[in-house]
């Protein structure tokens, strides 16, 4: 019998081994995927850990982002310079190129700032950045090779010299603000004969006893060494020292701040540079990149503050002279209804409001204190004095520096705790603006009283608005009636102002003022207005450019820092709390 293979044929059945084989390897490249997703999963969580711990925005300046990584990086640049100017203070104690007290003054300085290093290093990384935009702004390029200049200043202890000073101040009148031409020559005529008894061979310490100089009297006129280039006690000053070849003395130098000195010097500590600086600052934390970005932020600000100093100092600008109104306004709260506004000299016996009190009502120095008082309200009543001339010799201090305006008092006010007789005379009924009260005793003294309004401080401000609008209004009377500023005694004349000269929001509404023009109230120190009396293109004189060398920059820069129409600035990080 033969047999024969029996021909296969497909059932469209797999076997076990082939069902089994693809299984596996579907599972196989599901579980593959189930790990690559939990892979990518895993990656995408560590890149947005690592995004919100190094790259997330803790501020946002004009759009451009400052990231936590900056703010660290800045933590460290600022913990680093105070350490440095730390090491540098006891360096400088210990070898006796500063007194134990001012350097004791300025560690505690450092110790402070370290405490709020989180919200100073902040600030200064958003400083830095808005600067660098505004230099952009303003064409201001910063090459490498200053950025170098800076960071070797920043290495380098600058020269210092042993000097000593005697001061001669000029005397004032009894509420002037500067003293007259008389008043500085005489001034003058003083140092001069003191600096020919140096010449002559007199002894420093014997004419520092001879110059009346209370100071240099306790220290012998030692202000221990000074810095090249600091302005402290007065740049002049400072000037004519380091221009000293050797040791001895300068010439009698008027200072910016009218006094007139005399310096001595008697040994030089040179320049020393530190040449492992910027490894130290690496040490520290601080990346290169990091400290030249932040040097590079300071010769943006010196050369945009040589920009600014151009403008109004190096040649003529717009000008406009100017008169300035400050009425009280209660430090900007509501008052409460029935509120007067007043102004008062106050004359204590013995000059003492406090122990006014104690002493017995047939003591002498009350009948001295009351004969003040009859004397000025007689001068006020005559008119041969203003208020504004005799507020400095007030015994009341704090009213005195206001030109004698109290802050608004109600009757009813629990808040408001005056002496019963100084109450009953400034609520009498019937009382009329500027109305001058007969002198009243009080507990601390004799009171002269002048009430002034029971209107709001607004209100008030239009009123004074209207009336200095009106032609051939007196700005100068309103000025020394109403105002609360210390130009109150020239009339409320500040003279010319430029550009830069004040803070932007007072800027702003003088240069909108037209000359004969009056601007509305600002809020400030006082509801402020000023009156406008002529513009023109001029330079300016002396004290003007060292107000603007001195203050150009700062009100400039602040000025755009705060207008929100210029400046947006999101702080995300609340550093209140922090370090």
């Amino acid at each position: 019998m033969t047999f024969r293979a029996r021909p296969t044929t497909r059932t469209g059945r797999r076997s076990g081994y082939e069902s089994d084989s693809r299984r596996n390897l579907y599972f196989s490249l599901g579980f593959g995927a189930v790990v690559v997703v939990a892979i990518l999963l895993l990656v995408g969580a560590g890149a947005a850990s690592w995004y919100g711990e190094h790259l997330a925005p803790v501020a946002v300046v004009n759009g451009e982002s400052i990231t936590k990584d900056a703010l660290r990086e800045r933590v460290a640049l600022e913990t680093f310079r105070l350490d440095v100017l730390d090491s540098r203070t006891r360096d400088k104690v210990n070898a006796g190129r500063m007194s134990p007290s001012q350097g004791q003054q300025l560690l505690t300085f450092i110790s402070q700032q370290k405490q709020q290093i989180g919200s100073l290093a902040y600030d200064r990384e958003i400083d830095t950045t808005l600067l660098l935009q505004l230099a952009s702004q303003r064409a201001i390029a910063v090459t490498p090779a200053e950025v170098d200049a800076q960071v070797a200043k920043d290495a380098t202890t600058p020269e210092s010299r042993h000097s000593f000073a005697i001061a001669v101040t000029p005397e004032k009148d009894t509420g002037a603000t500067t003293p007259t031409q008389a008043q500085k020559d005489a001034a003058k005529k003083k140092a001069d004969g003191l600096r020919a008894d140096l010449e002559a061979g007199k002894t420093w310490e014997e004419v520092v006893k001879a110059s009346g100089d209370a100071d240099a009297a306790e220290t012998n006129g030692d202000l221990f060494f000074i810095d090249k280039g600091t302005t402290s006690p007065d740049a002049p000053f400072v000037e004519a020292i380091f221009a000293l070849a050797a040791p001895g003395f300068t010439e009698v130098i008027e200072g910016d701040d009218g006094v007139y000195r005399i310096g001595r010097m008697t040994e030089v500590s040179a320049e020393l540079v530190d040449p492992n600086y910027m490894q130290r600052a690496t040490d520290a934390g601080v990346s290169e990149a990091a400290y030249r970005r932040s040097a590079g932020s300071i010769v943006a600000r010196d050369k945009t503050e040589a920009q600014l100093i151009a403008e109004v100092v190096d040649k003529p600008s717009e000008q406009r002279r100017t008169s300035e109104v400050a009425i009280e306004d209660n430090g900007g709260s509501a008052i409460a209804p029935g509120a007067v506004l007043v102004k008062h000299l106050l004359y204590s016996p013995k000059d003492d409001p406090g122990g006014a009190a104690a002493l017995p009502a047939d003591d002498p120095a009350w009948k001295a204190a009351e004969d003040e008082a009859k004397k000025a309200f007689d001068e006020l009543k005559a008119g041969t004095k203003r208020f504004v001339d005799l507020a400095p010799g007030s015994d009341d201090a704090t009213s005195a520096a206001a030109n004698g305006f109290l802050p608004y008092f109600a009757k009813d006010d629990p808040q408001t705790q005056l002496d019963p007789a100084f109450g009953d005379a400034i609520f009498a009924d019937g009382l009329a603006p500027g109305q001058l009260l007969a002198p009243v005793k009080s507990a601390f003294g004799w009171h002269v009283i002048q009430f002034v309004s029971a209107k709001d401080p607004v209100a008030r401000s239009q009123e004074l608005i209207a009336e200095a609008g009106k032609p051939g209004a007196d700005l100068a009377k309103l000025a020394a009636e109403h105002s609360i500023a210390a130009s109150a005694v020239d009339g409320g004349d500040l003279g010319w102002i430029a550009r830069y000269q004040l803070q932007k929001t007072l800027e702003d509404a003088i240069f909108a003022t037209q000359a004969g023009g009056v601007s509305a109230a600002i809020p400030g120190t006082g509801l402020v207005f000023y009156g406008v009396d002529e513009i023109a293109t001029r330079s300016p004189d002396p004290e003007q450019a060292t107000t603007l060398r001195d203050n150009a920059f700062v009100n400039w820069y602040q000025g755009i820092k705060n207008d929100t129409n210029q400046t947006k600035i999101e702080r995300l990080l609340d550093t209140s709390t922090t370090g």
